[in-house]
């Protein structure tokens, strides 16, 4: 299955939407950055964020993403930029390693801020 992280649609962990690559039911791309599919919510507990498993072809990777109310909030998304900053430069194999491209933004459809996001 494919999971929408735009936190308006409806449905978004939907069957029906594991080969495409927007979702049926809100419109948003379902292929993150071209490449990155999110199959499913791991954890949404963090008061900052949620987590997903996401997939980069079939290397298995983990995408954080701000929760929308935190927007407004410029330091906690300096914090989060530095959290990928951080994480790029370190090497160790306690610590998981960033993706290149770390931090982006999405924009989800029908949506006029975007969503943070961190790939690991």
């Amino acid at each position: 299955m494919s999971y929408c992280i735009n936190p308006l649609c409806l449905q978004p962990d939907d069957p029906g939407n594991m080969t495409n690559l927007v979702c049926r039911h809100c419109g948003s791309d379902l292929l993150l950055q071209g490449r990155y599919r999110v199959m499913r919510l791991l954890s949404d507990q963090s008061g900052f964020g949620k987590v997903y498993e996401a997939y980069n072809g079939a290397v298995p990777k983990i995408l954080k993403v701000l929760k929308p109310e935190h927007n407004s909030k410029s330091r906690i998304i300096e914090l989060f930029r530095q959290e990928a900053a951080v994480l790029s430069k370190l090497t160790h194999p306690g610590i998981p390693q960033i993706d290149p491209e770390g931090y982006f933004q999405f924009f989800a459809r029908h949506s006029k801020e975007p969503l943070h996001c961190i790939i690991i």
